[in-house]
């Protein structure tokens, strides 16, 4: 959700529904537009749709595919301890709506302490560079990941 606000969509709004109703964009769910595909999170693949070649977004998705995906591919020293604030923030809120809104402020957070420090370059995301419009819709998601 992070993502979309801050690269894609300012305006986005979340549901959290197993239906799609008209002019919704699912993400991160089984059948979603914007899911998992091969050895990719939801988060790199909207990076990758939308190329996002900001270095901050591939060091927050590094980060987010070892926790999304239960790996330690990328094994950056933050990984342990954003898991740790993730599930900190499920127990403070059970309500999706607040808790999205409360991770979204997290990785904000988190990026701009990257942005503070001198980030390393990183590869662009794998893939097209075709950019792909989504509609000023309702995004649903059944997660309030990253």
């Amino acid at each position: 959700a992070w993502l979309i606000r801050r690269f894609i969509d300012p305006r986005a709004t979340f549901a959290f529904s197993d239906q799609r109703r008209d002019a919704e964009v699912s993400f991160d769910m089984f059948g979603g537009d914007f899911t998992h595909e091969a050895d990719r999170c939801t988060f790199e693949v909207l990076a990758e749709r939308f190329a996002i070649r900001d270095p901050i977004v591939s060091r927050v998705g590094r980060i987010v595919h070892d926790l999304d995906l239960k790996e330690t591919r990328y094994a950056a020293p933050e990984t342990p301890a954003v898991a740790h604030m993730v599930e900190g923030l499920r127990m403070m809120h059970p309500d999706d709506g607040t808790l999205l809104e409360q991770g979204i402020g997290m990785f904000e957070s988190l990026a701009r302490s990257f942005a503070a420090t001198d980030v390393a370059p990183t590869s662009p995301p794998r893939g097209s560079t075709r950019t792909t419009a989504v509609p000023r819709a309702r995004h649903r998601s059944r997660k309030a990941r990253g």
